[in-house]
Formats: structure tokens, sequence, C-alpha cells
């Protein structure tokens, strides 16, 4: 019995494998930070990773260092601006009739740190280009994709900080907060074709782009601590997330475990935005 037990067991085991590994992920930011540890994990899971970013020699970015010689093969580094939209219409639509995309991860984003009082119009076009029209553009047009499949999932990389006001991120804030929405608007119109979109809003986490909001190699104690002069909270579980945190969720919610899972938002925070 307990040999039967095993043998079914390895079986759909094989069979969730195959099924992986027949499907294909775009994860865009995926050089570095947060998106490479997102395309990392996907690629250890079994899945075909596709990855975009403005970055050149794909072979130099950061996840290039980190996956096996086996998983090469699974992998594919793209280099493209996705602000230069036509261009990137275009790419999406050769990897859409090229590969069995069933996932995309929205995790490209840029910040400027600038007072709300001192924000330049150009710094608003480069926040909203980054963070908004680019990640819009790239969801609807998989989005119709995936409608006409009638199955796929995407999973967009908001921030804590669009869910509430932050002294000095006001901009960045603002762009998430208006990728946020457009995303619970998205996933309503898209779930009755059986397409799931949900939002991960991380917190401070271990990337280079926290790092330089650092004046040394450590974060300030305000980031752990909080600090009252910037009406900022700090972090309960006293720690900073990992980007392997985050893409611990992203991962899940791009799975059939999630199955019955839209049009949310999860925040991995630990506990900075106190549950707001």
């Amino acid at each position: 019995m307990i040999i039967i037990c095993n043998y079914i067991y390895r079986f759909l085991y094989n069979i969730n494998w195959s099924i992986h590994m027949r499907s294909t992920i775009v994860v865009t930011g995926a050089a570095r930070g947060i998106g490479a540890a997102i395309a990392k994990q996907l690629l250890d899971q079994g899945y075909h990773v596709i990855g975009i970013d403005c970055q050149k020699n794909p072979e130099q970015w950061d996840i290039s260092k980190t996956m096996t010689s086996d998983q090469s093969s699974q992998w594919q580094g793209i280099s493209q601006d996705i602000t230069h939209q036509q261009e990137t219409q275009t790419l999406i639509s050769e990897l859409l009739e090229k590969y069995e995309i069933t996932g995309l991860v929205n995790a490209a984003g840029v910040l400027i740190m600038r007072s709300m009082l001192e924000a330049k119009t150009e710094d608003w076009e480069t926040l909203f280009a980054v963070n908004v029209m680019a990640p819009i553009a790239i969801s609807q047009q998989v989005a119709k994709h995936f409608c006409a499949k009638r199955r796929g999932s995407i999973v967009t990389i908001s921030s804590n900080s669009a869910r509430m006001p932050r002294m000095q991120l006001g901009m960045y804030a603002t762009t998430k907060a208006a990728l946020s929405h457009f995303c619970r608007n998205l996933a309503l119109e898209i779930a009755p074709y059986q397409v799931r979109l949900n939002i991960v809003s991380p917190g401070s986490t271990l990337t280079q782009m926290q790092q330089q909001l650092w004046t040394d190699n450590a974060p300030p104690p305000a980031v752990i601590d909080g600090d009252l002069s910037q009406y900022r909270t700090g972090i309960p579980l006293r720690k900073l997330a990992q980007p392997d945190d985050i893409a611990n969720t992203v991962s899940f919610l791009l799975s059939d475990r999630a199955a019955q899972i839209t049009m949310q938002e999860i925040v991995v925070d630990g506990g900075a935005t106190l549950g707001v």
C-alpha cells in the first residue's frame, strides 16, 4: 500500500513538473532585486521564464549569476526599455505567439525621492512612464491574450507606500497607488474569463533600490524603529524583507494553489503599515 501511494505521489508530482516545464512566465524588471528573485524562484519551480529589463547584456544580469547550468535552457533574458511602448508591444506579441505564456509579473519600477513641493515635471514623467503606463500597456495586451485562452495569472508589484502618505516618497507612492487601482479594475473585468490578477505590495526590502536611500551600509534606525518626525511607523517584525519573501508570495499567486484568489493585494512589509 505504501509503495502504491508513493508511486501515485511521484506520478502526480511529475505531471505537475511537466506542466510547469510547458508553461512560460514573463517577468519585467528581472535583471536584479525583486524581479531577479522572482525569476529565479520560478526557474527553481520548473517554469520557463522570460525576463525583460532595460539593462543591457542579459548575461551580466544578477539572475544570470545565480541560476544553475541546467536552468539556462529554461531562461531567456531580453534587453528592452518597456517605456518604448511600440517596441514593447511588438516584443510581447512575438512572445505570446511563440510561447505558451501562462503568467505575467510586472516587477519593473523606478524610485525618485523628492519633496512634493519640489517635484519636477520630468520626474513625474519618468515615474509615470515606468511605474504606470508601461505595466498598464503590457498588462492590457497580455490580459486580452489570456482572456481568449480563458486562463492565466498576472501579478503586479506595487508598494506599501501606495497605501499611506510618505515623506519624500510622494511621487513614487502616487504612481504605485495609480498602478494598484488600475490592477483592481482590470482584475474585475477579466475575472469572468477565468483570468486572475493580484497585487503584491512590498515594504522596505533589501535591494539596491532600498540601499539608495541609505547613507551607509546599514539601514537607518528609522527604517526599523520608525521616525515620529517623519510620521513614519517602524517594522514590527524588526527586519527588512528579503527579495525571496516577495518571490514566495508571487510564485504562490501564480500557481494553481491560488486558483480562487483574484483582485487581492498582499502586503509583505513585516507589519509596517499596521494592517491598514
